[in-house]
């Protein structure tokens, strides 16, 4: 495996000070989740349809890093808007009627390359669960919501929401 691409070091290294993540939309990329596993942090990756290769690292990632990556299949627009229990259950944090507030416990909310139509849900569900937002947009396309904007020793931008 060579040096992955800026814009995946820029988003890891902004990412690197939490300890329990989600990443909204891995897709057939998982490399920033993995990367993140590999420095012994928590990642439970949602996607609509999850891909082999997310499934395949996450495989990967049990049987050799100190941390840990989770992929689920999942709606963020809907986790935005569910209630508690049904957040809980379709991020898989927590067995379901469980009153374990640890399992809500999440750190940040990330995404790579996250659409304008799903920055205002992926930042509705950081504030649910308060927890940080940060992400990079398709690179054509600013963003729809209220950010900040951290740029690194790339041209990559990363935006954070809160």
């Amino acid at each position: 495996m060579g040096q992955p691409p800026p814009s995946e070091r820029a988003l890891v290294a902004a990412l690197d000070r939490y300890e329990r993540l989600i990443e909204v939309g891995i897709g057939r990329r998982p490399e920033v989740a993995r990367a993140l596993a590999e420095r012994a942090r928590e990642v439970v990756a949602v996607d609509v349809g999850v891909s082999e290769a997310a499934r395949d690292a996450a495989t990967e990632t049990r049987a050799s890093t100190a941390g840990s990556l989770r992929v689920v299949t999942a709606d963020v627009t809907a986790l935005a808007t569910d209630d508690d229990r049904a957040m809980r259950d379709g991020l898989g944090l927590g067995a379901s009627g469980e009153a374990d507030s640890d399992a809500l416990a999440v750190d940040a909310v990330y995404a790579r390359n996250l659409p304008a139509e799903l920055q205002r849900p992926t930042v509705a569900l950081a504030e649910r669960l308060d927890a940080a937002c940060l992400f990079t947009t398709l690179g054509f396309e600013e963003p729809v919501v209220d950010v900040r904007r951290r740029s690194g020793e790339s041209e990559t931008v990363v935006y954070v929401a809160r």
